[in-house]
């Protein structure tokens, strides 16, 4: 019975997406990059870019826990690859997973995921960019009408028909290894600038 509802839910969650993104106003501000790159949002902004970025073949590292399942297989039926794990369970077979499929895909990955805290980095992307040579890519989004979930990441979910506002930041890379313990600050301030710079965009339109 629970495999059967997991089923159902899968593509209950794949049209919900599909139909409710093709109600939805995307305004693009800066162009996304055309070379393969590791892009970093927010978990409470899944739903807009999982519509957004379809069949682009992007893998999107996602948790093992049940919770990851509900987002893992609608998204693997709207043209991703699914790479479960996180930083409390399956790690490193995620990481590497990431390092082989970063080849030929662009990797995407909510730093902030799974339990939190909310809007704030971990230091595995940094660790996955210097190891897969790819630039990390901040996007930031705002959602002029929506609901908000009771959840930890305060979950958003677009009202249909709203405009969302996406904001790409320039490419970060990870050269050295030293890196990777020093970046972290910088890069949560460029998150977050970005963020409150696409917010600004939204409120001047």
């Amino acid at each position: 019975m629970k495999s059967k509802l997991i089923f159902l839910e899968k593509y209950l969650v794949k049209y919900f997406v599909l139909l409710l993104g093709h109600t939805l106003n995307f305004r693009i501000h800066t162009e996304p990059p055309k070379e393969r790159c590791i892009y970093i949002f927010w978990h409470r902004n899944i739903i807009p870019l999982l519509y957004l970025h379809r069949n682009q073949k992007i893998a999107i590292i996602i948790s093992a826990s049940k919770d990851g399942e509900l987002i893992a297989a609608p998204a693997e039926l709207l043209g991703y690859t699914a790479i479960r794990g996180s930083s409390s369970r399956g790690g490193t077979a995620a990481l590497l997973k990431s390092f082989k499929l970063s080849e030929e895909h662009t990797i995407a990955i909510t730093p902030d995921g799974p339990r939190g805290p909310r809007e704030r980095l971990k230091k595995s992307i940094l660790f996955i960019a210097y190891h897969t040579g790819l630039p990390i890519v901040p996007v930031a989004v705002n959602i002029d009408r929506e609901w908000v979930l009771r959840s930890w990441d305060n979950f958003r979910i677009p009202k249909p028909k709203s405009t969302i506002d996406i904001t790409y930041g320039d490419p970060i890379m990870v050269r050295d290894k030293e890196e990777i313990d020093t970046m972290l600050p910088y890069l949560q301030r460029e998150m977050d600038r970005l963020q409150a710079e696409n917010r600004e965009i939204k409120l001047q339109k």
